[in-house]
């Protein structure tokens, strides 16, 4: 065995408060980020609102440095320490004006907020984070997980892709998940329902009870619901199964939603498709959140003299250095939220031009390589907001759906569509003679859409429509 000293240099990215601030931009939604950039606006005194137009000043008010135009707040400002009057600045403070008024176009659509802000899952978990003692470079992961989570609490990107995005290594990513997964409502961050329904187990400490045997053990029996099997292959009597089975039931499939409900009152589009001559453009709805620049009195006052302490200077500092990230990361949403739907529109042409029947197998993958970026922030992207469309206000989850076999043509066939199918043929059923599932089957692999009968089933219940025995009547 030889020892020796090895010196190498290697590039590496390592997470930082602002990439995760920039992250957590990407995932909320219109309404979210209103309540963030107005939260942010009371706690920092350099951020005010963008204007129509500044008042003009009375020629005793103006600097005589003053150029004829202000600065953008997202244009860089040429700060002289030595030369701001930081005392100044911080007894005067600054009037953050108020929401801009705008002519109201009465043909224009508008859209009722919410009335009550809702806690977010995201926020729920990072309250609790906050309790925890976590090194710093843990406790950035653990941030960077809460917001790779769906609003129902599953994780669903893998641990690899995450690694890939954090630079760090698969080891890391499963201990910050365990942090997350030890947290409230129980089964969050779960990867599987068989993970989600077993965290639970175990925060009830039922580690020893024949449910958590079941799902650990035989999860492919229970789902297929076969309880003499399992009685046979655990060696219990069929009604202990049974009672266990029962048990499972009070167990919360999706326990995100114990947090914010599935669906909120009033739903408002993050986007905006319209259909202009024979294309398709994309809007941002964002006339709600707050336009936000560097304050044009600081502006001024950065002309000044300065005979401030140090800790004054590096608050005042690191309050413009938060601003400035801040704008520039609103910026970069913007930038990234109109990419990704450009893409999925063009991926989803035949939807938009003829409507939800006709939505084509999609994977976050697809658009991540479409648009040049990581399927981290592409999830991110699309978790929690909608679009209005020609057809109706749609998550943008709802685009992306897997490939189902081949159609008659030979081209993918997705999901979703074979969904709208199973509808339409429940839809226009004989109601005395009701298709059962392998009937359902049946014609849609005569249609060349490859779907067996328990695809079926699943389809059938989660477009909540009842078995053929519910759905028959009688004369």
């Amino acid at each position: 065995m030889n020892l020796g000293l090895d010196m190498s240099m290697k590039l590496q990215q390592k997470l930082s408060f602002q990439m995760i601030q920039s992250l957590k931009l990407l995932q909320v939604n219109t309404l979210q980020l209103e309540q963030m950039l107005k939260t942010e606006m009371e706690l920092n005194p350099v951020l005010e609102l963008t204007e129509d137009q500044e008042p003009e000043l009375d020629e005793a008010e103006k600097p005589e440095t003053e150029p004829e135009k202000e600065k953008d707040g997202d244009e860089e400002l040429d700060v002289n320490e030595e030369s701001i009057d930081w005392e100044e600045y911080l007894d005067e403070g600054f009037d953050l004006g108020s929401r801009r008024s705008e002519e109201e176009d009465p043909g224009e659509k508008r859209y009722e907020p919410t009335p009550v802000y809702q806690l977010t899952l995201a926020e729920h978990l990072e309250t609790q984070l906050t309790e925890k003692t976590l090194d710093e470079e843990r406790r950035l992961l653990c941030q960077f997980l809460i917001g790779s989570i769906d609003p129902d609490g599953y994780m669903r990107l893998p641990v690899e892709s995450i690694a890939e995005a954090t630079q760090k290594n698969a080891y890391d990513v499963e201990e910050a998940l365990h942090v997350i997964q030890s947290m409230d409502p129980s089964g969050v961050g779960a990867r599987t329902l068989q993970e989600c329904l077993l965290l639970q187990l175990k925060a009830r400490h039922e580690q020893d009870s024949l449910a958590f045997t079941i799902l650990s053990q035989a999860w492919d029996l229970f789902e297929k619901m076969k309880i003499p099997e399992i009685s046979r292959t655990l060696g219990v009597e069929q009604l202990q199964v049974q009672q266990a089975f029962d048990f499972i039931k009070t167990l919360n499939p999706k326990p995100g939603y114990s947090i914010t409900a599935e669906h909120s009152a009033t739903i408002i589009p993050d986007l905006i498709v319209e259909k202009v001559d024979d294309d398709f453009v994309v809007m941002l709805n964002d006339r709600s959140v707050p336009s936000l620049h560097i304050s044009g009195a600081y502006a001024r006052m950065i002309r000044r003299g300065s005979t401030a302490k140090p800790e004054i200077k590096n608050f005042v500092r690191e309050k413009l250095n938060s601003a400035t990230w801040l704008i520039r990361s609103i910026e970069q949403r913007k930038t990234t939220m109109l990419k990704v739907m450009n893409a999925i529109v063009d991926k989803q042409r035949e939807f938009f031009e003829k409507g939800p029947p006709n939505l084509d197998p999609l994977k976050l993958q697809d658009i991540a390589d479409m648009i040049g970026m990581h399927i981290s922030t592409v999830s991110r992207v699309t978790s929690n907001k909608y679009v209005q469309t020609p057809y109706g206000i749609y998550e943008l989850k709802y685009f992306f759906s897997e490939a189902m076999g081949q159609d008659g043509d030979g081209g993918d066939v997705s999901s979703e569509k074979i969904r709208n199918r199973i509808r339409d043929l429940v839809e226009n059923e004989n109601p005395l003679h009701p298709l059962s599932d392998q009937k359902i089957a049946d014609t849609l692999r005569q249609e060349s859409y490859n779907a067996a009968r328990r695809t079926v089933a699943k389809y059938r219940e989660q477009l909540k429509i009842l078995p053929a025995r519910l759905r028959q009547k009688y004369e």
